[in-house]
């Protein structure tokens, strides 16, 4: 081989691994996130005597800050102009992501059983395709549409057992009010983040977030240890801390956010009907809980209907 060949072999751009292609590959990171989030809304409803809301979202952040920050220090230090630059931006969306989309669902769990949550967290893709229609003019196609409408039909039946009586019986109630508002800051979050340049490192995004979102729980977690109840640590809620810093704060928003980035909004939102699909999986691997045919019926909705949504074809 001559000098020149061999130099256009070198130059030529090397295949990334397989393990590269299957962990950066956007559908499965964004499953992987939502298969964080499926165990998030239940275990929080399940501390909820152990640990009240604002001080379990408070120790959340700054658990997963500090696991964050010395893997993102060096990436934040060569993007800080970035960040300065879009800093309004980022207190936004902190704003957006940590109070309303998450505290505020926590908050919630108080008053409101896990299945209503979940039944309000079907609408949430509809909700963020209004959002992103509305502010961004994106553009539905009737694939999509079909694909969320369909995923929304397998997500009621699975949380209703496929029976009209049992969805029209289902109780309302304050908490539910309070999870729709949470959904909605979750839904600009979701619409929102693109006004964050493409060239911000995802990692370096979510850390700031995290430290940005300290500060703005640290007063409602105050106010609730003076007033209502105070942040008790014992081996169950030092564990549902770790838990939810880990996988259902950094892991998952760092996956969210390059799905969002990759696939947008929309198509993104669809896979949030996976989460209540991941919670039925769950339960019957967990608690022995049996598999019954509206389970696989819903499932196969959800399923189908995000291969459809996630095509851009009309």
């Amino acid at each position: 081989m001559t000098i020149s060949g061999r130099k256009s072999a070198r130059q030529d751009p090397e295949k990334p691994p397989l393990w590269k292609l299957i962990l950066f590959n956007p559908y499965l990171v964004v499953s992987f996130a939502m298969l964080c989030w499926a165990t998030t809304t239940v275990l929080v409803r399940y501390v909820r005597d152990d640990a009240p809301p604002m001080g379990l979202s408070f120790w959340r952040l700054v658990f997963a800050f500090f696991i964050l920050l010395p893997i993102s220090f060096s990436r934040i230090c060569s993007q800080a102009s970035l960040v300065l630059e879009h800093w309004k931006t980022l207190v936004m969306l902190s704003v957006l992501l940590w109070f309303g989309g998450n505290a505020l669902l926590f908050l919630s769990l108080q008053f409101t059983i896990a299945i209503n949550a979940a039944v309000i967290n079907s609408v949430e893709p509809i909700i963020i395709i209004i959002l992103a229609c509305l502010l961004f003019r994106d553009e539905l196609t009737r694939r999509q549409a079909l694909g969320a409408f369909l995923s929304l039909g397998g997500v009621l039946v699975l949380i209703t057992a496929g029976s009209l009586e049992r969805l029209l019986g289902l109780d309302f109630n304050l908490g539910d009010i309070i999870v729709f508002c949470a959904y909605i800051s979750w839904g600009l979050y979701a619409v929102l983040i693109r006004k964050l340049p493409r060239e911000l490192d995802s990692l370096v995004v979510v850390t700031i977030l995290l430290g940005i979102g300290i500060p703005i729980l640290l007063g409602p977690y105050l106010l609730e240890g003076f007033y209502f109840r105070t942040m008790e640590f014992n081996w169950l809620t030092i564990g549902t801390i770790i838990y939810l810093g880990l996988f259902s704060g950094a892991f998952s928003i760092v996956a969210w956010n390059h799905g969002i980035k990759t696939l947008g909004p929309i198509r993104a939102g669809q896979f949030l009907h996976l989460i209540p699909a991941f919670t039925i999986l769950l339960a019957t691997l967990l608690l022995d809980e049996t598999l019954l045919p509206y389970h696989f019926g819903g499932i196969a909705l959800i399923v189908i209907g995000i291969y459809l949504a996630s095509h851009l074809n009309k």
